[in-house]
């Protein structure tokens, strides 16, 4: 791909990224993707030819993001065990986690499916050794499925729509507190 086109597709996927961190899903257009990305439509469908080859891209590319938040929780985490699986926890949330939803739902038949599949699967992998490493410190109940709590973490994240968001600004943040103390109290 050359220079220019890559550098076109980076700019969709971000925003793109930035839209389905932000905006409730009823909200998104690829026309307005398309215009905070500074292209025209016409781009944005050549590069992805629909919503579902759009997501998926924005997928992998947020599970190279997360993955690399994981790989620093693992590492040293017997040092801080709480501390390190609450920030990462928050980094998740404060990054608009609700981009998995995509990943969990990838079909390997959708344009660019296979390979969401394969990079979620790596990484729910990844996130089974925290959950194994987090439970003998009773940060989360053993047996727990990184679907699960990817699941849990994803519906109480997603960003509500405006008059819902102004009537409970700050709804994300009890929802996620009052899910990690429910982990802890089932451990």
């Amino acid at each position: 791909m050359r220079a220019d086109a890559r550098a076109k597709r980076d700019q969709i996927i971000a925003a793109a990224l930035a839209q389905i961190r932000s905006r409730p899903n009823s909200e998104i257009t690829l026309e307005g993707i398309a215009a905070d990305a500074g292209v025209g439509i016409a781009t944005l469908y050549r590069h992805f030819p629909s919503r579902a080859a759009l997501y998926n891209a924005c997928a992998a590319v947020f599970l190279d993001q997360i993955e690399m938040l994981l790989d620093g929780t693992l590492d040293g985490f017997d040092a801080d065990p709480s501390g390190r699986f609450e920030a990462f926890v928050w980094a998740l949330v404060e990054s608009g986690v609700g981009i998995l939803a995509t990943a969990l739902a990838a079909e390997p038949s959708a344009a660019g499916g296979e390979v969401v599949v394969e990079r979620r699967d790596a990484f729910m992998d990844k996130v089974q050794l925290l959950i194994d490493a987090a439970a003998p410190h009773g940060i989360i109940a053993p047996g727990q499925s990184p679907l699960q709590l990817a699941t849990e973490l994803i519906v109480a994240t997603r960003p509500l729509a405006a008059p819902l968001a102004e009537l409970f600004p700050d709804v994300r943040d009890l929802l996620v507190r009052h899910l990690m103390a429910g982990w802890r109290t089932t451990a």
